[in-house]
């Protein structure tokens, strides 16, 4: 008969998140099943293993199981290598691969062409001529002009502007901020805020939707700078840190000088000269990114000093409001699903489905859809 590990059971609790007082809140006898002084009914233990994500095989295994990071890791956490994934992260991840898996079945079943961008800058050096033919390469890529964001009105606007030209361009963007449509299991912030599954024909660039608005402009671009050599891996590089790694270092460079052109810069900025802190401000509301990130580039560029930008950071977090984190719900959820789909993979599926290479059944359970939700998605919002 087999036998319960113990130290499966520990480590899929310290895996899920949940406090000792959580878990045994749930289930009142767990300290005796560790000491093997209670054993759990099969319906107990069918229950841990949906709370803590884990099969209830797995409970019985000789061996802990292996849930490492299916993709390469960028991240690093307080200047050290990230730990092993949250299930939160894994089940993003591992549902996003099962999309790419299809989207690339389909996409070569139907004679789509390779993206060129992506893998363009394969094996090229990281030095500040790279950095300019990306930029250059991701405004022709994305057919947008230098001041796109000041045509925005708001930094919501500015988003929607870039994410839907990125998917024009053939990359499929996903944000979202829960584990498909759970909201109990939220994504956080501190462990990712994007990741990008790189394929030359079924690219995919998912964006941690908890972040701010003007966080996920910047790992959507950053994301893309991975694309371009043609990298797979999951970041959580902020926008207003600098990282421990080379590359990641590199793709914000590459999205910093993507999102704040230096002919805006200078218009706004005077070589440090008057009101340098309104002058930022007026350059972050104009391209919808992070003060921080206007701040370091004006420096960087040498239109302020070390003490202009220190003062004026010194400003903006003085003057910092704190950001509302998204609900537990509200919003329209056909336009929340759009987001979390995308237009590259919600036109692939309504397109399978009506040439018959995708049953309606099958094209339920790739969307997570119930047939009238379905229905209406694809009539009234894709």
């Amino acid at each position: 008969m087999a036998t319960l590990n113990t130290e499966v059971l520990e480590w899929a609790v310290t895996r899920s998140g949940l406090s000792d007082e959580q878990i045994v809140k749930a289930f009142p006898k767990y300290h005796a099943w560790l000491d093997g002084s209670w054993k759990p009914t099969v319906k107990q233990l069918r229950d841990f293993a949906s709370k803590t994500h884990v099969s209830v095989s797995e409970l019985f295994a000789s061996d802990l199981p292996d849930y490492a990071l299916q993709i390469a890791d960028f991240r690093t956490i307080d200047d050290a290598p990230a730990q092993d994934p949250s299930p939160e992260l894994f089940d993003t991840v591992d549902a996003m691969m099962a999309r790419q898996e299809w989207m690339r079945n389909y996409f070569l079943h139907e004679g789509y062409a390779p993206i060129d961008f992506v893998g363009s800058y394969a094996g090229a050096p990281l030095v500040e001529k790279t950095r300019g033919r990306i930029v250059s390469d991701l405004h022709d890529f994305l057919s947008l002009g230098e001041s796109w964001a000041a045509s925005c009105k708001t930094v919501a606007e500015a988003l929607k502007t870039l994410k839907d030209r990125v998917e024009t361009a053939g990359v499929s963007v996903a944000i979202n901020g829960v584990v498909n449509d759970n909201t109990h299991r939220v994504l956080k912030t501190d462990e990712f805020r994007g990741f990008v599954l790189a394929d030359s024909t079924a690219p995919i660039i998912f964006v941690n939707g908890r972040d701010t608005k003007s966080a996920q402009i910047f790992t959507l671009v950053h994301e893309l700078c991975h694309l371009a050599f043609a990298q797979t891996g999951v970041s959580n590089a902020p926008d207003d840190e600098d990282s421990d790694i080379a590359m990641e270092r590199f793709c914000n460079a590459v999205a910093a000088d993507f999102l704040v052109p230096m002919g805006i810069l200078v218009n706004w900025v005077d070589g440090g000269t008057g009101d340098a802190y309104s002058a930022l401000q007026a350059v972050t509301r104009a391209c919808k990114v992070n003060f921080v990130v206007v701040a370091r580039r004006a420096k960087d560029a040498g239109l302020i000093d070390e003490d202009t930008f220190f003062r004026a950071y010194r400003c903006y977090k003085d003057g910092m409001v704190e950001v509302a984190k998204p609900g537990k719900g509200g919003g329209n959820y056909f336009n929340t699903k759009q987001y979390k789909l995308g237009s590259v993979f919600s036109e692939a599926v309504l397109a399978a489905v009506h040439s018959d290479y995708l049953s309606y059944r099958d094209a339920y359970d790739l969307t997570g859809m119930s047939a009238p939700s379905f229905k209406t998605y694809f009539e009234e919002v894709a």
